[in-house]
């Protein structure tokens, strides 16, 4: 049986990746898209939504606007990683899909209430929309099958501050709330997901799939590998949310660890800082399953396997 999936995103380049990735598997039954802040603006990131939905055949899936700027701290967008538009220099036609007239946070609820214990959420940016749900309907939390999260960096360091990853650099708050709430949590941090470098020896073994899928991975990754070249002196360019997506498909191709997380939310200097308790100093219970280790050929391989795969 497939497994249920909302799929909470800001595309964002491999936001975008990682959609293609959901779209070519069959193990999984997408519900929704359900879009926030993040990679660039609530309108940028819903209209990019519908673009890629029309790109790859999910016309049939709901998609959801969600929270337009995080619970407490202002809004942070990363044009600079991912484009004006938020998908690199990939063109996409203007959508003629239409986004459901339902908020993304009452989606949420909805389809977790009618499918109780059954979906998991499969989250690659900020937390706001899981939070405001849980906020708004806390019994959802003992429903949700799990959360899997593209977020936090535990030894490696932050991409947006010397020590905070984006997604959780976005609304710290909420990525708290979320990891309290008692639910099922695992975390697919940076430590694993800059270990799997997106290269143009990858895009080559891309070649059966349409040109139009495969124009979108080029002209996207494109902007992508420019930006890890002059800020991060990196060849190629990290795709982290299809590692998060791809341990739904081939969970071996990670390993993890348990940990008791926590989210820095007073530091001046580690602001929204994943913390992870090592060795039980706190003397609390894992919260999380965190993964720590990844084949990087073997998810390479996958990747590029789904992509030929698309039609």
């Amino acid at each position: 049986m497939a497994e249920k999936l909302i799929y909470d995103t800001d595309p964002g380049i491999d936001d975008a990746l990682g959609l293609l990735l959901l779209a070519a598997a069959p193990e999984i039954e997408l519900l929704a898209i359900t879009v926030t802040h993040g990679n660039t603006s609530q309108d940028k990131c819903l209209r990019n939504a519908l673009q890629l939905a029309e790109l790859c055949g999910l016309t049939h899936v709901p998609i959801a606007r969600g929270a337009q700027e995080p619970l407490v701290k202002e809004l942070s967008v990363a044009e600079e990683t991912h484009g004006d538009g938020g998908l690199g220099y990939a063109q996409l036609p203007e959508p003629k899909l239409q986004p459901v007239s339902e908020p993304a946070h009452d989606l949420i609820i909805r389809l977790i209430e009618e499918n109780p214990g059954e979906v998991t959420l499969l989250c690659v940016g900020p937390m706001t929309n899981i939070a405001v749900a849980l906020l708004k309907q806390p019994g959802i939390a003992k429903q949700i099958k799990r959360i899997v999260s593209m977020g936090g960096a535990i030894h490696y360091p932050g991409n947006v501050t010397p020590q905070a990853e984006y997604n959780v650099f976005c609304d710290p708050e909420a990525f708290e709330i979320v990891l309290n709430a008692g639910i099922d949590f695992t975390l697919v941090p940076l430590d694993v997901t800059y270990q799997c470098l997106f290269t143009t020896d990858h895009l080559s073994r891309i070649n059966k799939a349409p040109a139009a899928i495969f124009d979108f991975i080029k002209e996207s990754t494109r902007f992508y590998m420019e930006f890890h070249a002059a800020y991060q002196g990196i060849q190629g360019c990290a795709i982290n949310d299809p590692l998060a997506a791809a341990i739904l498909l081939a969970p071996d191709l990670v390993t993890y660890r348990d940990y008791f997380l926590a989210i820095e939310l007073q530091s001046p200097t580690s602001k929204a800082k994943t913390i992870a308790d090592h060795y039980g100093a706190l003397k609390k219970q894992p919260n999380a399953k965190v993964a720590m280790e990844v084949e990087v050929e073997k998810f390479m391989d996958l990747f590029i396997e789904r992509m030929n795969r698309l039609a």
